[in-house]
């Protein structure tokens, strides 16, 4: 562990480095030339042959080939455009992400959760004037507000994907082993909990629960037991969080929120209980789909289909249903920050044809093909904004990471009234009031070694309270013992940042 924060800043130093020579080759003839671009045309105006190589999450869905085929069959009469996806394991997209980035692989397209480190280093290009001159569409589905709050130091480097204003999450229950039991359907957190205990009881050969890593179980969680406290961790940084939309960063050793402490406390009674799962560190909601467990957590209100049709593939009989601790009677507080992003890398040799993709991409019959699959064969359209799939053929696509967008993204028809209606209110602006953080966007440079060993600690000592693994008030004081200086520092430093943000340096 105690290497892994001066590597972790030599690495970064070297893709800065790597980034400059890149930017260096793209103007000296031997990379891309200035514009980033092959040359477009043939003879007859229609543009030359392209093959767009495109970084891609998870696994292909099913019927992808053919998905693929017909993107193509539709391109190939206007942009001329061949795909060479790539898709890479979830549980390997990071590492294998930042390889190919740093070897300065021939990808067009690269999809990214948080690209700002990305963008710091130079290794994506700036998009404005391209998605300004080939990516009207672009433009059109997204608001204002997604676009804006998604610029570094007022640039857009990726294209923002996201339909909602604030990021869906949901528990996921065993509805058929709850109508077994005999228990009612889930009303409150207690009674997901106290559901839990009884299959421990009564189901002893399933996991009760198994949540999908520490974002759904901490700090997210513990806001959602009081809506109200605006309670979120700051980035992905252990120890620091905001609360109540007052400008300010707070740390859980220097100021413990009860909410947090309460939360903590409750998941380690799951785990000294056997109701979460021992190995809940490692594992994540993929085993629910497996059938493992009774209750898991997604980032989506209802059960998407790709979790619905594996469930029903691994376990005759079963079926699923959510419960969500969100009500469109809230006025939660939004930033518009994006949970996904498509950018181009510098070293693309396709850059406006890249854009000009996914403009493509933004356009209403082709968005419902990448989303949907083909419509009559693997979808119906179900009126405005629905569409149903079809269980005999079912393609689950994940536009998430290639053209999300509110205005074009449809609700599957065959989710619960109470769940679209949820679905609804999450893409509706005026349901939120702007969030203090809306637009800022923090640049971790100046604290880069700080936040690799508070990430190292993070990993070691903080995960293990989240998870419920350690007794909370002696993991934090272990936790405090090892990463305290590194905690205030980026504290102090997001914090001045933040302020001259707001004009309060």
């Amino acid at each position: 562990m105690k290497g892994r924060s001066r590597r972790g800043l030599a690495s970064m130093v070297v893709t800065l480095m790597l980034a400059g020579m890149l930017a260096a080759c793209s103007s000296n003839g031997n990379g891309p030339s200035a514009s980033g671009e092959s040359p477009q045309a043939d003879g007859n105006g229609k543009p030359n042959p392209v093959t767009l190589k495109i970084l891609f999450p998870g696994d292909p869905p099913a019927n992808w080939d053919e998905v693929k085929k017909e993107m193509e069959n539709r391109l190939a009469d206007s942009l001329n455009v061949k795909l060479n996806v790539v898709f890479i394991p979830w549980s390997d997209v990071q590492q294998k992400r930042q390889v190919a980035l740093s070897s300065a692989e021939d990808y067009d397209l690269i999809w990214d959760n948080n690209p700002v480190q990305n963008i710091a280093a130079g290794l994506y290009e700036p998009l404005d004037e391209r998605i300004e001159k080939f990516g009207p569409d672009i433009k059109a589905n997204r608001s204002t507000e997604l676009m804006e709050a998604n610029k570094v130091n007022g640039s857009l480097y990726a294209v923002p994907l996201e339909v909602n204003f604030i990021r869906p999450w949901t528990f996921v229950i065993r509805k058929d082993i709850r109508e077994k039991l005999g228990v009612q359907p889930i009303k409150s957190y207690q009674e997901l909990i106290d559901f839990m205990y009884l299959v421990k009881e009564k189901a002893p050969d399933i996991t009760p629960y198994i949540p999908n890593g520490t974002e759904h179980i901490g700090l997210r969680l513990a806001g959602m037991l009081d809506p109200k406290a605006n309670l979120a961790a700051v980035l992905n940084y252990p120890g620091l969080y905001t609360k109540g939309n007052d400008g300010k960063v707070y740390n859980i050793f220097d100021d413990m929120d009860p909410l947090i402490l309460q939360n903590f406390e409750q998941n380690h009674k799951l785990y000294q209980d056997g109701v979460l799962a021992k190995d809940a560190l490692t594992l994540k909601n993929t085993e629910f789909a497996k059938g493992k467990a009774a209750v898991s957590t997604f980032n989506d209100f209802g059960i998407n289909l790709s979790t619905r049709t594996a469930l029903e593939k691994s376990v005759p009989g079963a079926s699923a249903e959510a419960f969500s601790l969100y009500d469109p009677s809230l006025k939660l507080s939004s930033t518009y920050k994006a949970g996904n992003f498509i950018a181009v890398p510098v070293v693309s040799k396709n850059k406006d044809r890249a854009v000009q993709f996914l403009n493509w991409l933004n356009r209403k019959e082709n968005y419902d093909l990448l989303a949907y699959g083909i419509e009559g064969k693997n979808w119906e359209d179900a009126g405005e904004g629905l569409y149903k799939p079809i269980s005999e053929n079912p393609y689950a696509g994940v536009p998430f990471a290639w053209g999300w967008n509110p205005k074009l993204d449809r609700i599957d028809a065959s989710l619960p009234e109470e769940v679209i209606a949820l679905n609804k209110w999450q893409r509706d602006s005026s349901n939120f009031t702007k969030d203090i953080l809306a637009g800022f966007t923090f640049d971790p440079s100046p604290v880069a070694n700080e936040i690799a060993n508070l990430n190292n600690a993070g990993t070691e000592f903080y995960n293990p309270i989240v998870m419920g693994l350690a007794e909370p008030n002696e993991g934090l004081a272990v936790f405090k013992e090892k990463a305290y200086d590194n905690v205030k520092k980026v504290q102090a430093e997001y914090q001045k940042q933040l302020d001259e943000f707001l004009g309060r340096a």
